[in-house]
Order: structure tokens, then sequence, then C-alpha cells
């Protein structure tokens, strides 16, 4: 079992991704998110869904989130994990890395209170309660894109600039609106863009 003290954390963590410092020998990832979900230091927290990330996209078949969570001996601590848990499916929905997300609990789907209240705020940028503790949604938003949701070493310069152009545009539709209302802007400024659109336009007020 993990060590709860930061520096054992910091370590394990920079395993998937939040390479405050360097890594030594890979953990498992159920054991590390269930001691980050009960730290008090709120740079750990932030990092939870970076971790969960990388996890999720390196050793899919080693994340069990369920039995992390049944690691937990109380349920306050095992609402914690879950709202740590809906915020990283959140930041996953929000840069376009739906496909890591593992099926299963209806409980943290779309339509559920618990995904309803975080949404509402981190689009408001309210701050997220955890316990004693609260996150900043821009804090949290700015270390997942830096962490995690962004371009890779063997990407073309071309394709670095275009990721960075598409992570920018996600993290600011993100902060006004809703995953649903980017999609439908989104469709909207493709069909203003379209010259065919256009020409068809200016033909009908002609």
């Amino acid at each position: 079992m993990l060590r709860g003290d930061a520096g054992s954390l910091l370590s394990a963590m920079s395993q998937y991704g939040y390479s405050l410092l360097h890594p030594d020998q890979m953990a498992d990832p159920n054991e590390l998110l269930t001691a980050l979900s009960q730290s008090d230091d709120v740079r750990v927290l932030e990092g939870f869904p970076v971790v969960l990330a990388n996890a999720l996209q390196k050793r899919p078949n080693a994340v069990d989130l369920r039995a992390a969570e049944n690691l937990l001996k109380d349920e306050p601590a095992r609402e914690r994990f879950r709202r740590l848990t809906a915020l990283s499916f959140y930041l996953l929905g929000v840069f376009g890395y739906e496909n890591l997300r593992p099926a299963g609990d209806e409980s943290l789907g779309e339509g559920s209170q618990l995904m309803r209240d975080l949404r509402n705020h981190m689009e408001h940028s309210l701050p997220l309660p955890l316990g004693k503790k609260t996150l900043d949604p821009g804090r949290v938003r700015k270390t997942f894109l830096n962490y995690f949701a962004q371009p890779r070493e063997s990407d073309t310069a071309e394709n670095k600039a275009q990721l960075r152009e598409d992570f920018r545009r996600e993290f600011n539709l993100s902060l006004f609106f809703a995953p649903k209302q980017r999609d439908l802007l989104q469709k909207k400024l493709l069909a203003l863009a379209d010259p065919d659109l256009h020409r068809l336009a200016q033909k009908a007020l002609q």
C-alpha cells in the first residue's frame, strides 16, 4: 500500500504524467488514486485528473475505479473519490478524450446529479468543494491542459501547432458553454465558414 505522505504521492504521480518529481518504479494506479483522493495537499488533488487520464491511456486494464473506491473506509472518503473521478471525466470530455472514459457507473453519467453539480461549478468558475478543501476550476483546467492534454513529442510541428490551437479553443469554449452547446456552436461556425452556403445565401437574397 502506498504511503500517504506528500513526497511518496508526488513521486508516484510523476509515473502517471504529473511530473513534479522523477519516477522510480510504477505504482498500482488504483492504490495511487485512492491515496491521492485522501490528500490535503491541493497540488495533489489538482493532479488527480491527470493521473487518472494517464492511467486510463497507458494501463487501461489495470484501472478499476470501483475497486479503488472500495479501498476507502467511510462514505465521506468515497464521496470525495467519486467527485474527483467525476471531475476527471468532465475534463476528458472538455478536451476531447471521451474514448478513454470507462463504461459503467451511471452515478457518474452525464445526466447524474453529481455531474450536473460539478459542471455547474466548472462552467461558472465556482470553487469545487472537497470536504475541508476546495479546488479552483481555472487551476484544475490549466493543470490538466499542461500535464495531459498537450501535443506529444512524436507529433510533427504542424500537428503540434494544430493540437495547441484545438486545445486552446476547447479550453476557451469550456469556460462559457456546456459540451452540447459547444457542439452546436461549432456546427454553426462550420456552416458560416462554408463557401457553398455563402453562395446559396447570396442567391436567396437576390
